[in-house]
């Protein structure tokens, strides 16, 4: 159906304009792209969005699923961003990852 993914932005845009709320735009930016969400901020900001998205998420039909998630963080972070979301389920890396279709990282992660 053409107008499923109209449909699905319409019904996910609560959902946004909550965490909006929820989280310190100074703190946490969040992106969205159809049903991919994105975060970039300080790490207290992100953890905030990413525990308000698994809490509040299902009630709008959005699931999180940890397993494909990743968080990239700059090498002086590393140790404070895998304790911070030990037990989540997130992948957290210092080296970087493909995301829809860019490469994010550091420039050696970036050139391979």
């Amino acid at each position: 159906d053409v107008a499923a993914m109209a449909f699905y932005a319409l019904g996910v845009k609560p959902l946004i304009a909550e965490l909006s709320t929820a989280v310190d735009a100074s703190a946490c930016k969040q992106m969205w792209y159809a049903d991919d969400s994105t975060a970039a901020g300080k790490l207290d900001g992100i953890k905030k969005w990413w525990d308000f998205l698994c809490v509040r998420g299902p009630d709008y039909g959005y699931r999180p699923k940890p397993s494909k998630t990743v968080l990239i963080v700059k090498e002086e972070c590393l140790k404070e961003a895998k304790k911070m979301f030990k037990g989540s389920g997130i992948q957290v890396t210092g080296e970087g990852e493909r995301h829809l279709g860019a490469v994010l990282g550091t420039e050696e992660f970036r050139r391979s």
